[in-house]
């Protein structure tokens, strides 16, 4: 599984608008009758939060009332209707809507102690590490709670992982009516304590002209926070630190048919020979195995190495493991802490998973006939304990402030090590 839900904003600034978002030129009659057809008849079990007749009722509310709105604006209210229906992998994919034009020039880090500018555009390179704190005089968190009906909240992290992409997009700050023009006066606190208001305009933001927030050092985590996985023995420590960030690789896309594509991806095979051998020849008291930036993909690879793990463990019983979950730890990856939860006595360290245990998933989609938007829809359940909870929690809360990440601190990290 994939974590559909970044999908809705990967290449936000990347896509051109494809309809004028003043008139509408969807016939959304026409998809939203389709919606309700096949939308019920794909997904693995749609009526579990609300009925069928809710749902119907829902979707024909949406058409009565999508003659008011522009394009935009139904496939927003269609997607936070689908939202309630409590599956956070079923979903409208409203980003061919998003205009390229109409986006803060800003990436926002959300740390412990608020959302702070890392990425902007030269001219406004003046706020880079400020910490935003209104938007037109709108408290952020007044914001947040508009932004989270998007996406179906199975939890706090859930939010805390999505909500930094939505906050740049001008077309969601007018459909909540946080602003009515292409710029907007952020209100900031500098690195310094300073409270400053600052005028912002929309422009496309790319890797060719950002300027990033410079910190003293980069941790670990932060430093490979991109790469499927890696790994880093500190011999001082007699710690190995495995990085898993994609449930995904070379040996997966081979599974899957796509040559030319795996021959880019690394070898899970290779990676899986090297953690062994440091872990049969070199001094290990602690294992490292950090879930925490890794949004899914496919968990069989995952469950066969911890198998494998596992089976070590038992035969090195001295060795103790800590297992790293965050914000961002979702679907397949889910799945894998849960079975360093059946099989190890690992240790879970950071914050609460944006997935649940317990979730849908196996994602499918269709393509609606008018719009040619796709939606997303689950095919499958995972049942992984008896519990009913909505995250998984960690044995030790440790969250980063902005300070540590300035520093190149782990705070997670520097905890373990002191055990």
């Amino acid at each position: 599984m994939k974590r559909i839900i970044i999908l809705l904003l990967i290449g936000l600034i990347a896509f051109q608008t494809m309809y004028c978002q003043d008139e509408q030129q969807i016939d959304w009659k026409m998809d939203l009758d389709f919606l309700a057809k096949e939308l019920p008849g794909k997904h693995y079990n749609l009526f579990t939060v609300k009925s069928k007749e809710e749902f119907l009722s829902g979707i024909n509310a949406i058409k009565l009332n999508s003659t008011k709105m522009n394009d935009f604006q139904v496939a927003i209210r269609t997607q936070q209707f689908i939202a309630k229906m409590g599956d956070s992998h079923t979903m409208l994919y409203f980003n061919e809507l998003l205009d390229k034009d109409q986006t803060l020039p800003i990436h926002l880090f959300l740390t412990s102690d608020g959302f702070h500018i890392l990425h902007t555009t030269p001219e406004n390179k003046a706020i880079l590490g400020s910490k935003l704190l209104s938007i037109n005089k709108i408290p952020i968190q007044t914001i947040v709670d508009s932004l989270s009906t998007i996406f179906t909240i199975d939890n706090q992290a859930i939010v805390k992982s999505q909500i930094p992409q939505f906050i740049s997009c001008i077309q969601l700050l007018e459909y909540f009516g946080f602003t009515d023009k292409k710029e907007v006066e952020l209100g900031l606190e500098t690195s310094a304590g300073q409270i400053q208001n600052y005028t912002l305009k929309s422009s496309e933001m790319n890797r060719n002209n950002r300027v990033s927030y410079k910190p003293d050092a980069l941790a670990f985590c932060i430093k490979n926070e991109k790469v499927f996985f890696t790994d880093l023995y500190y011999p001082d420590e007699k710690i190995y630190y495995m990085l898993y960030n994609k449930c995904w690789s070379n040996e997966i896309e081979l599974k899957r048919g796509n040559k030319e594509k795996a021959e880019s991806m690394p070898s899970f095979n290779d990676f899986e020979a090297k953690a062994f051998n440091v872990l049969e020849n070199k001094s290990v008291s602690k294992i490292i195995f950090d879930l925490r930036f890794n949004s899914g993909g496919s968990s069989s690879q995952g469950t066969a190495f911890i198998e494998k793990l596992a089976k070590f463990l038992e035969k090195n019983p001295h060795v103790k493991t800590y297992v790293i979950i965050g914000r961002e730890t979702f679907s397949s990856a889910i799945l894998n802490a849960m079975d360093f939860k059946r099989l190890t006595k690992a240790i879970f360290v950071g914050e609460e998973t944006a997935g649940k245990p317990n979730h849908f998933g196996e994602v499918r989609s269709f393509q609606l006939p008018a719009s040619k938007l796709y939606v997303g829809y689950s095919t499958k359940y995972f049942k992984n304990t008896d519990e009913n909870i909505n995250t998984l929690k960690p044995d030790i809360s440790i969250e980063m402030s902005f300070s540590d990440f300035t520093k190149g601190i782990d705070p997670v990290y520097e905890w373990i090590k002191k055990q």
